[in-house]
């Protein structure tokens, strides 16, 4: 079975805000050399999620994780992804195609925002006292 992980984020106008889903990608296939690594925007920037998986299944996967870089199970995740998932399904019923759970509550992301509040903290103390 050939794996392949698509990594799926909102999408902005703004291409350093979508930068980070590039370096994302850049580390996934430096920490899972075993899978074919993508990436997919729901809107707003290609490559769009239906390019994503296309290029997927155009590298031989056989499996496709779709996972959201997202931070809960809204609608994005909820609908929109499951019925990126189904249409891709019908157009290549020999791959399989599922949807990994969003970030969500997790405490390493509580051990995170830790330390970017302490971060925003620091920041904002050092620019009082230059003010």
């Amino acid at each position: 079975m050939t794996s392949a992980i698509l990594l799926v984020a909102h999408g902005s106008r703004r291409p350093e805000a979508n930068a980070d889903l590039y370096k994302l990608a850049e580390l996934f296939k430096t920490e899972k050399p075993e899978s074919h690594v993508e990436i997919g925007f729901l809107e707003l920037t290609e490559p769009t999620i239906p390019q994503g998986l296309s290029k997927c299944a155009e590298h031989g996967a056989t499996s496709i994780a779709i996972l959201p870089y997202f931070l809960s199970q809204g609608t994005h995740v909820a609908e929109d992804l499951i019925r990126f998932r189904d249409q891709f399904q019908e157009q290549f019923p020999q791959v399989e195609c599922y949807v990994c759970p969003p970030i969500g509550l997790h405490s390493k992301l509580v051990e995170l925002m830790l330390h970017r509040l302490d971060e925003g903290t620091r920041s904002h103390q050092q620019q009082q006292k230059t003010s």
